[in-house]
């Protein structure tokens, strides 16, 4: 699927900057202290493995035990070799290294499949795909986007599917389900469901959708454009994610995320 990216290119995400400094100390370690650096690994590895154990627990997306194995494994690995060194655990090493290749290796496979990729920037592209008039810059307030058909039921399973998929996280009131496009890590590793100044698309129990886009998701793109148009085009599309799910289309949702072809991994 060919089309113009109207959003800015994503900026280097503090997730990545961790992972940077990480791999820095380490091999700043590794030059000092075979053991000390191994010991360092299995600490940052297993770090990994919690955050992603909470990343796992609030998206309920199955994918992510794989890369908890992978982490976990390689946290024991390095572990040992930290402990008692390579030739006193060699046997458990060396089973240890074929569980993490194994482990690894689905990883890999799975990111490369888009399984583990949070979707935000790819809602926010789709959104913005028929919007042309760069007009009415942003306003800080949420805009009735038009109504939809659903039982309760049909509601909380769809947010499942949005919540599994990576596409949004479903904030339940007693009124309306609230789907939250772009969280920040902290707040989703903290269970901090505030949404208020996020990006979101909400189903109330009477059929109304309303759509409010943040000042941050705002900016990301290129030009400003008509923010009401930019809102109904966010509603529509997910209510229109919403008719295909009701009607068992779930891999052509998934499909049309993954036409787009973006990065594989980038999200912002």
């Amino acid at each position: 699927m060919y089309f113009n990216r109207k959003l800015k290119p994503p900026i280097i995400s503090t997730e990545m900057i961790i992972a940077i400094i990480a791999s820095v100390v380490f091999l700043f370690l590794l030059a000092f202290s075979f053991i000390v650096a191994m010991g360092f690994g299995a600490l940052i590895t297993f770090a990994a493995a919690m955050l992603t154990l909470i990343v796992y627990i609030r998206t309920h997306n199955h994918y992510f035990i794989v890369s908890i194995l992978a982490q976990l494994a390689a946290t024991a690995f390095l572990l040992g070799i930290a402990l008692g060194g390579i030739e006193k655990f060699k046997p458990w090493l060396i089973l240890l290294a074929g569980i993490m290749l194994i482990f690894q290796t689905l990883m890999i496979i799975y990111i490369m499949q888009k399984k583990m990729k949070w979707r935000s920037r790819e809602v926010l592209e789709m959104a913005a795909i028929p919007i042309d008039d760069v007009k009415n810059g942003f306003t800080r307030r949420p805009l009735q986007a038009g109504r939809a058909d659903y039982s309760p039921e049909e509601l909380k399973a769809f947010a499942t599917f949005l919540r599994k998929s990576l596409i949004a996280i479903p904030v339940r009131e007693t009124n309306r389900i609230i789907f939250i496009v772009n969280i920040p890590w902290n707040r989703l590793l903290l269970s901090i469901m505030r949404y208020e100044d996020r990006t979101w698309v909400a189903f109330d129990n009477d059929g109304n959708v309303s759509v409010n886009i943040s000042q941050d998701d705002y900016f990301m793109y290129r030009d400003q454009l008509a923010f009401d148009q930019l809102c109904h085009s966010l509603g529509n599309l997910f209510i229109d994610f919403f008719e295909r799910y009701k009607n068992g289309e779930t891999v052509y949702i998934i499909d049309r995320f993954n036409a787009l072809k973006l990065n594989i991994i980038t999200e912002g």
